[in-house]
């Protein structure tokens, strides 16, 4: 089985920086037209600037911090993430329960030519990918990490040497099996046709 040690790509953090920078430019006219809205009141409209405020600034801080802790293993166990700031967050999902690896990539993620691999369970329902158990975003190279995933799989549930050789021997019997089968259907063939249905 093939291990890798994998962290996100660089381009992810920043793809995390401009959709909060997104949605801070599109919140940012709420407080241009918020005064009108309110009035006179200074201390309505200072006491929701405040609240946006504390909200978003943390965020810069927290995005490089995310970005840092988070990392992803693949080895003999499973596909597994660590990550979080404040509350750390270990996944761990064994090859045995993987039903699909699917790639995704939005637009940014295609221009930065990164994208994200989810690692479904059967107990995942939904979309392609919008509620996978597990989730490797930032990922360059994701063909590579989606076969070597494919492939501790297959190692798991037909080790190598098994798949060598089913390939090149066939079972003791296997011969005598599909001939017992032949004289069974041609017997099968004559009863039709004394009965007159074929």
């Amino acid at each position: 089985m093939e291990n890798l040690e994998l962290r996100p790509e660089k381009e992810q953090r920043k793809l995390w920086l401009i959709t909060w920078a997104v949605i801070f430019v599109i919140g940012t006219p709420v407080w241009i037209i918020l005064p009108v809205l309110v009035g006179e009141n200074i201390i309505l409209f200072g006491s929701f600037l405040i609240i946006w405020l504390i909200v978003m600034i943390p965020i810069v801080f927290w995005i490089p911090a995310a970005f840092r802790a988070l990392e992803y293993t693949i080895d003999s166990d499973g596909v597994k993430m660590k990550g979080g700031v404040v509350w750390k967050k270990h996944v761990t999902v064994p090859y045995s329960k993987i039903t699909n690896v699917d790639i995704t990539r939005g637009p940014l993620q295609r221009y930065y030519n990164i994208g994200t691999i989810h690692v479904q369970t059967a107990g995942a329902a939904g979309k392609q990918g919008e509620k996978a158990e597990l989730k490797l975003s930032g990922i360059r190279e994701l063909d590579k990490v989606r076969e070597v995933i494919i492939e501790n799989i297959k190692d798991l549930n037909y080790p190598a040497d098994d798949r060598k050789k089913s390939r090149t021997e066939e079972p003791a019997g296997t011969d005598i099996i599909f001939k017992d089968i032949l004289n069974e259907l041609k017997d099968i063939k004559d009863i039709l046709r004394n009965r007159g249905i074929l």
